[in-house]
C-alpha cells in the first residue's frame, strides 16, 4: 500500500495547471519556485520564477509527488 502523504490527488487535470505556482522541495533543479507556463499533451513546462530562461518539461502527474512538489510558493529553509 502506498503512503497517503507521498501522493495527492491534486492536481486533478492538466488543463487547470497553466499559471499555477509550485515549490520544489529539493535542490536538484537549483531553483525552488516554479510556474507552469504551458502544457503539451501529458507534459507540462515549468519555468523558474527567478530565471525565466530556466525551464523543464515533465509529466503533469509528477506534480502529485508531495515528496518533491508542493502547490503554491512556500518558504524553503536552507540548512
Amino acid at each position: 500500500m502506498r503512503d497517503a502523504t507521498a501522493m495527492s490527488p491534486a492536481p486533478a487535470h492538466p488543463a487547470r495547471l497553466v499559471g499555477s505556482a509550485w515549490t520544489r522541495g529539493d535542490d536538484a533543479w537549483r531553483y525552488c519556485h516554479w510556474e507552469v507556463v504551458t502544457r503539451d499533451g501529458d507534459d507540462v513546462v515549468v519555468c523558474a520564477t527567478l530565471d525565466r530562461a530556466r525551464t523543464h518539461r515533465l509529466p503533469w502527474r509528477a506534480l502529485r509527488d508531495r515528496a518533491v512538489w508542493t502547490p503554491g510558493w512556500r518558504s524553503v529553509v536552507v540548512a
